[in-house]
C-alpha cells in the first residue's frame, strides 16, 4: 500500500482518537464511579501549599499528583498569591483524566517515531494507525489513572536506548535514566526493566570503550534514575514507613497472597492464555491479539537470525513488561495497558514483512482488512461507551418510573453504582455478598433481607461474575446468583442493561462474562434490577 495513502489513514484515525478522548471527558459527573480515580483525586484534595505536600498516597507515584495540584492551583495563585493553595476533588477528577488524554496523545507521537527508526514510514504510519484505534488508549486515556503515564514512558526510554545503541551518544542513557527514574517512581514494578538497560549499554558500547567507561556509564545510570526516582516521589522517602506499608499492601494483592474480596476472579486462571483470552481481544481487538502470536514468533527469530538488535530490545522489552504482568494473580485489564505499544509496533512490523512473500493485492486487502477492524472496535467501543448515556444513570432513569420512592432496595456493598440511587430511595440496604462463602451468619442474614425487601439491584458484574463461573470456591455466591437468575428466589428480573450490536462487539458478544470484569466495571457495567413477586403480584390485582 503506498505511503501517502497510509499518511492519510493515519491523520484520520488519529483525529478520530483526538474526538473520542475529549467528548464525554467528564463522564460520570458528579458521581465519578472509577474507585482508582476517587483515590487519587482524594489524594490530591488533600493536600495542601504549603501545609501539607504529604499525597498519603503510595500505590503510584505522586508526580501525576502533584502536576494536577499545581495546574488546579493556578487560578488560586494568580488570585491570592502562595498562601492555603487547594484543588477540589473534581477538579483533581478533570484534571487526571486531562493529563492521561495528553499521555495518550504523545504516546501515539512515540509509536511512530519508534517504528520509523525501527522500519521506516510505511509502518510507523500503521502502527499509529492502530495504535489510534485502539479500544484500550480510547478507554484509558479518559481514566485519571496512571496507565498512559506508564505506557508513555516505558516506551520513551526504549526509543532513547535505542537511539543510544544506534548512536552511541551517551547523552541518551542520561536522558533515558531520567525517564526510568520517573517511570519507577510511577510504579516500583518496572524496575524490572533494568535488563534492558544493561542489555542495550552491550550493545551500544563500541569496542574500544575501556572497562572504565563502561563501569562509569552504568553507574551513571543508577545515580541519575536514583535521583529522577527521588525528586519524582520525594514522600516514598520522606514517609517510608507509609510508602513501605502500602508496597507491602499491593504486593500481597498482585501476588495474590492477600486474599482481598475485588480479586475473586482469578482463581485458577492461567497467565498469559488468561491475557489472550479475556484482556488483549477487549483491549486491541480479536483480530490483532491472533496476529500478534505470529508477530512475535517471526520477528523474535528475525532479531535473533539477523542479530538485528534494535529490534530484539523492543520485542524484549514487550516480553519483559506483558510477561511479568500477566504472571501475578491479579490479571487486571490496566496491567497490560503498558505493553501495548510495543505490540502495536511489531504487529505493523510483521505485517510488511509479509509483504515479501504475497501478492501486492492481496496485501493491500490485508492490511485494509486489519484497519477495517480495528476501526469498527474502535467505533463500537466510542458508541457503546462514549456517546451513550451511562448505565448506571440509565438504570435509575427506568426505576424512577417503575419502582415506589419508599420502596426497600436491597444491593452489593462496595460498588459506588449504586450512589445515584441514594439521592432517590432512602431505603437502601448494603449487604456484603462478597462474605456469603466466608462468614457463616452471611446466609441467615441474606435470607432476611430477602424476605423484607422489595426489590434488588445489582449495579455491576463484579461480584456475581466471578460466583457464577467458580462454584469450587464460592459455592454459596454460585448458588445464590444462580438461583436469582434462574427466578428460583421470589424474585424476577425486570430490568438489565441492554446490550445493541456495538455492546456486543465491544464485550465480544456479553459484557457480563466474555472478558476481565475491569474492561466494563467502571464505565459501562451492566445493571440488573429484581423485583420481589410479591410486588408483582400486588401490582397484577
Amino acid at each position: 500500500m503506498e505511503t501517502k495513502i497510509l499518511k492519510a489513514v493515519f491523520f484520520a484515525s488519529f483525529f478520530l482518537f483526538v474526538i473520542f478522548i475529549f467528548v464525554n471527558i467528564n463522564w460520570g459527573e458528579p458521581f465519578y464511579f472509577h474507585p482508582d480515580e476517587r483515590n487519587i483525586a482524594s489524594s490530591i484534595s488533600q493536600l495542601n501549599f504549603p501545609k501539607n505536600l504529604n499525597p498519603h498516597f503510595f500505590a503510584y507515584g505522586s508526580l501525576p499528583i502533584y502536576l494536577a495540584f499545581v495546574l488546579g492551583s493556578i487560578p488560586q495563585i494568580a488570585s491570592n498569591g502562595l498562601n492555603n493553595l487547594i484543588v477540589d476533588f473534581s477538579t483533581a477528577i478533570i484534571l487526571t483524566r486531562l493529563a492521561s488524554a495528553l499521555f495518550a496523545l504523545l504516546l501515539i507521537f512515540l509509536i511512530f517515531k519508534t517504528t520509523e527508526l525501527l522500519a521506516g514510514k510505511r509502518e510507523a504510519f500503521l502502527a499509529g494507525s492502530l495504535a489510534s484505534l485502539s479500544v484500550a488508549y480510547i478507554q484509558f486515556a479518559n481514566f485519571g489513572t496512571f496507565e498512559m503515564w506508564l505506557s508513555f514512558f516505558s516506551l520513551l526510554i526504549i526509543y532513547l536506548l535505542l537511539l543510544f545503541v544506534k548512536s552511541g551518544k551517551d547523552n541518551f542513557i542520561v536522558y533515558s535514566s531520567i525517564a526510568f527514574g520517573i517511570l519507577c517512581s510511577l510504579k516500583l514494578s518496572f524496575i524490572g526493566l533494568i535488563p534492558i538497560f544493561i542489555l542495550a549499554l552491550l550493545f551500544g558500547f563500541k569496542p574500544k570503550d575501556k572497562i572504565a567507561k563502561k563501569i562509569f556509564i552504568f553507574l551513571l545510570f543508577i545515580l541519575v534514575s536514583t535521583m529522577s526516582y527521588l525528586v519524582s516521589s520525594p514522600f516514598n522517602l520522606l514517609d517510608s514507613q507509609g510508602f513501605i506499608s502500602s508496597m507491602n499492601y499491593e504486593g500481597s494483592v498482585a501476588l495474590g497472597t492477600l486474599p482481598v474480596f475485588y480479586t475473586g476472579t482469578f482463581f485458577n486462571t492461567i497467565p498469559i492464555l488468561y491475557q489472550y483470552e479475556k484482556v488483549l481481544p477487549f483491549l486491541i481487538n480479536p483480530l490483532l491479539t491472533l496476529i500478534s502470536i505470529p508477530s512475535l514468533i517471526y520477528l523474535s527469530y528475525l532479531s535473533i537470525t539477523k542479530r538485528n538488535k534494535l529490534l530484539g530490545l523492543v520485542v524484549f522489552s514487550f516480553l519483559i513488561i506483558f510477561v511479568s504482568q500477566s504472571a501475578l494473580f491479579v490479571k487486571w485489564t490496566r496491567y497490560a495497558v503498558p505493553s501495548l505499544s510495543f505490540l502495536y509496533i511489531l504487529i505493523a512490523i510483521f505485517i510488511f514483512k509479509i509483504k515479501d512473500i504475497i501478492n501486492g493485492k492481496i496485501f493491500n486487502l490485508i492490511i485494509l482488512f486489519v484497519l477495517g477492524v480495528s476501526f469498527i472496535y474502535s467505533i463500537s467501543y466510542a458508541k457503546t461507551v462514549k456517546l451513550s448515556q451511562d448505565t448506571r444513570i440509565e438504570a435509575l432513569n427506568f426505576s424512577t418510573k417503575t419502582i415506589d420512592k419508599n420502596s426497600k432496595i436491597l444491593s452489593e456493598v462496595y460498588d459506588l453504582g449504586i450512589v445515584p440511587f441514594n439521592s432517590y430511595y432512602p431505603h437502601i440496604t448494603l449487604f456484603n455478598f462478597y462474605d456469603l462463602d466466608n462468614v457463616d451468619t452471611s446466609k441467615k442474614a441474606l435470607s432476611e433481607e430477602l424476605n423484607n425487601s422489595d426489590y434488588i439491584i445489582i449495579p455491576s458484574q463484579r461480584i456475581m461474575q466471578s460466583r457464577i463461573l467458580d462454584n469450587s470456591n464460592f459455592p454459596n455466591g454460585n448458588n445464590f446468583y444462580k438461583s436469582l437468575f434462574a427466578d428460583k428466589l421470589n424474585y424476577r428480573k425486570i430490568y438489565q442493561t441492554p446490550c445493541d450490536i456495538f455492546c456486543k462487539i465491544t464485550y465480544m458478544g456479553d459484557p457480563v462474562f466474555n472478558l476481565e470484569q475491569t474492561a466494563s466495571v467502571f464505565d459501562r457495567p451492566t445493571v440488573f434490577i429484581f423485583e420481589n413477586k410479591k410486588i408483582t403480584n400486588k401490582n397484577n390485582k
